[in-house]
């Protein structure tokens, strides 16, 4: 084993505010067969340095502040990362995303080969299905089926501490259709979607976390790594101008808050996100979406990670109305703004929440806009509710299928409970 390089910086607040990503170039020898690089923080406390990889072909993968070392092999890799060794220049990416007043010591240390091999979870068997959120039949134009998913989601390709085989296995004990896989600024875990997908009965749709300090966005689709380092406005261009859809994530969630500045925003907005359960009545994001000049598609997000806490996947639901249940299928019908999102829990345990699907209420476009911007929308299983535009209109909900005509300027539209808690969110 040889060491490529070893080296020490010494990083301080003016490297971060000079360069939020510096590098730390290596050469790789031609023959080699593996890398391995580590990173050493000390023991100092208040310390966040991210982690990632360049190669002589651009990025090659990122793990943000989820590991401190990583190894890449010609046919496999630490998830997070691509596979594939070639000679060249190539160099260890590093975040600063928190760094002490008083500066930190990071060693830096480059060997070939690699002193262990990838590691990528536990391959769980797969669970037997016991729900499926289509089978509601959710009232949908004709060629149509509304698909309950969750589109953003975390496993060990970025920081989630599931393997894509444990994730798959939570999609399907919510009962949803399909899963998106968002790992942060990597694209490492779309090879292996298909065969976990067909294995446990799920779609898990392809995307990625663009994951700066200053806001997050996903993107979906086989699109190739969007470069989470360009400004966010690149992000927009290139996704569209590959065929991808890209919304907003969390815009006001605490200190990921969408900050960058954009002249024309992506088609999406994540407007019910995971933390919103820790105040249903919170109308923050709301306040946020009302100052959009143009309408978004609603998503929703749980930004499911681990089990730390009681949500898993589907809290909160979005459901695509789409022609089939594939990825490209889902991503089309986002694009074409066929979603509406629930938030209703059952509660399985104290430990454990998980989507109410057959029951909830909903809110359903049923298309056909006329000339004046107008569609119906359909309250279902949503009596005693109340229906809010976003000027504030109010209706109280007394069918259980009742249709009112909605302008599409008045969206988003939601369902809030009389204690204000809001159920449901449709365009």
């Amino acid at each position: 084993m040889a060491v490529l390089r070893r080296t020490t910086l010494r990083l301080t607040l003016s490297d971060q505010a000079a360069d939020r990503y510096p590098t730390v170039p290596f050469e790789v020898p031609p023959g080699a067969e593996s890398i391995g690089v580590s990173m050493d923080l000390g023991t100092q406390e208040g310390v966040g340095i991210d982690l990632g990889l360049l190669g002589p072909d651009g990025l090659r993968g990122w793990s943000g502040g989820a590991r401190i070392s990583y190894v890449v092999e010609r046919d496999d890799a630490t998830p997070g990362y691509h596979p594939g060794v070639v000679p060249g220049q190539w160099a260890v990416l590093l975040g600063l995303h928190q760094v002490p007043a008083e500066g930190v010591d990071v060693t830096i240390t480059v060997v070939c080969p690699a002193r262990e091999h990838p590691d990528h979870g536990p391959r769980e068997a797969p669970v037997r299905r016991l729900l499926r959120g289509s089978d509601r039949g959710l009232p949908a134009s004709r060629g149509l089926t509304w698909y309950a998913g969750d589109p953003h989601n975390h496993c060990l390709h970025s920081d989630g501490e599931l393997s894509l085989w444990e994730l798959a296995n939570e999609g399907v004990r919510s009962g949803l259709d399909y899963l998106g896989c968002t790992d942060h600024n990597t694209t490492s875990h779309h090879p292996h979607l298909a065969s976990v997908s067909q294995r446990h009965g799920i779609t898990l749709v392809p995307g990625q976390e663009m994951t700066t300090h200053r806001g997050h966005a996903n993107a979906w689709g086989e699109i190739g790594v969007i470069d989470f380092r360009a400004e966010a406005r690149t992000w927009v261009e290139e996704v569209e101008r590959r065929g991808g859809f890209m919304s907003i994530n969390h815009p006001v969630a605490d200190d990921c808050s969408w900050l960058h500045p954009l002249e024309r925003m992506p088609p999406g907005a994540e407007l019910f996100h995971g933390t919103w359960y820790r105040n249903l009545t919170d109308t923050s994001i709301l306040a946020w979406a009302a100052m959009l000049p143009d309408a978004v598609v609603v998503l929703g997000g749980g930004d499911f990670h681990n089990r730390s806490t009681p949500l898993r996947p589907g809290m909160p639901t979005t459901w695509i109305a789409a022609e089939e249940c594939s990825a490209p299928a889902l991503i089309e019908a986002m694009a074409a703004g066929r979603t509406m999102v629930t938030g209703s829990a059952r509660y399985v345990d104290e430990e454990e929440a998980r989507p109410e699907l057959l029951n909830c209420p909903a809110l359903v476009r049923l298309g056909g806009v006329d000339g004046h911007g107008e569609e119906d929308l359909m309250a279902v299983d949503a009596t005693g509710t109340v229906l809010v535009d976003r000027l504030g209109a109010r209706l109280v909900i007394d069918e259980d299928h009742q249709v009112v005509r909605a302008p599409a300027a008045r969206g988003p539209y939601r369902l809030e409970t009389a204690g204000r808690w809001v159920v449901a969110l449709s365009a």
